[in-house]
């Protein structure tokens, strides 16, 4: 599955065990790591994989027309959660507050779903 799939998947799992008020924070919060993973996942992708992009013209096209999420799997994820929860989130703060607390609740649970769930290894 792509990540954008595992986003859906991972909010329809969600919402049959949370209540309404925390879905919403849980749907703002999801909102915000896939934006994030669109800007920085390419580059943790490549870093991790030590891709030379000289020599994989096909990623490299890729990387021009379409954005991570949609396009890529969740294997990468637990690799942006420190830049997410200390810079992202606060940058982005003015569209929806999200507690210290919260966001490092919902980056373990997220992570270790994914974990749990075979769309990561890390």
């Amino acid at each position: 599955m792509f990540v954008d799939e595992i986003f859906a998947l991972y909010l329809y799992t969600m919402s049959q065990h949370i209540n309404e008020n925390f879905y919403k924070v849980t749907v703002a919060y999801i909102i915000f790591f896939r934006e994030c993973f669109n800007d920085i996942g390419w580059t943790k992708r490549i870093e991790s994989e030590a891709i030379d992009l000289n020599k994989e013209l096909g990623l490299a096209e890729l990387i021009s027309k379409y954005p991570f999420c949609l396009v890529n799997t969740a294997e990468h994820a637990p690799l942006i959660c420190n830049e997410f929860v200390t810079v992202y989130v606060d940058q982005n703060k003015h569209l929806f507050e999200i507690s210290k607390e919260q966001k490092l609740d919902l980056t373990v649970n997220f992570c270790h779903w994914l974990y749990l769930n075979h769309f990561t290894s890390l």
